[in-house]
């Protein structure tokens, strides 16, 4: 149904390979609006895609390769592409990178400035290798969410309610933000604190995020 369309995202092979040209013709006949498109690394491949697709289409590049961050800047800005993804794991073995923690520190700050400088989303994080390890794929979520990426990759259905979880507003962040606007509310033109803490303008921002989150999930 058209309604549910947004939701639908379809994951073709990389450009390049002997799969490729038959996905995107898969894709656009099957009039799915959105596509992620692993190993990217070229601006120009995405638009080439993007075409191909048909129109409307919007790309997920899913950057995997240290050819893909040095492009970053240049594919968040090709008109088709509305997201960037981090294959972290590819890219840990193109880097010659040991582990996926804060070795990765660097390459994850690139991901959510370069997506906030071309005005896309909230870049999505990569995967969790450990499908029952409950903590460590919740420590995983919340170490994105503090670098400011907006999801996550998942690798299991077990993995997906975590990840929703750890990426929604929590009840205290719903009752934090409420207090902040009633607040501000009471004094518009004067300086104000809640809970002991300054509340200046980033600050009141970030509520009013916070409850519009809440107004979509609703």
């Amino acid at each position: 149904p058209d309604a549910d369309k947004p939701r639908v995202m379809i994951r073709v092979n990389a450009f390049g390979t002997p799969w490729h040209e038959g996905d995107v013709k898969m894709v656009r006949a099957s009039l799915v609006m959105r596509v992620m498109v692993p190993k990217a690394e070229e601006a120009s491949e995405l638009a080439d895609i993007a075409l191909r697709c048909g129109e409307g289409v919007s790309l997920i590049a899913l950057i995997e390769s240290v050819i893909g961050v040095v492009q970053m800047r240049s594919i968040a800005h090709e008109k088709s592409v509305s997201r960037l993804a981090f294959g972290s794991f590819d890219y840990c073995v193109d880097a010659g990178v040991e582990d996926s923690g804060r070795e990765l520190d660097y390459v994850r700050s690139q991901f959510v400035i370069e997506s906030r400088f071309a005005g896309l989303a909230a870049p999505v994080d990569g995967v969790t290798l450990s499908i029952d390890d409950a903590d460590l794929i919740a420590a995983d979520v919340a170490s994105g969410r503090r670098f400011g990426f907006g999801g996550k990759l998942c690798i299991h259905p077990r993995q997906v309610e975590a990840v929703n979880q750890g990426f929604a507003p929590s009840d205290a962040d719903f009752a934090w933000a409420e207090r902040v606007l009633a607040k501000l509310a009471e004094n518009p033109k004067g300086a104000i604190a809640v809970d002991g803490k300054l509340v200046d303008k980033p600050i009141v921002d970030r509520a009013k995020q916070i409850l519009a989150a809440r107004i979509v999930a609703n």
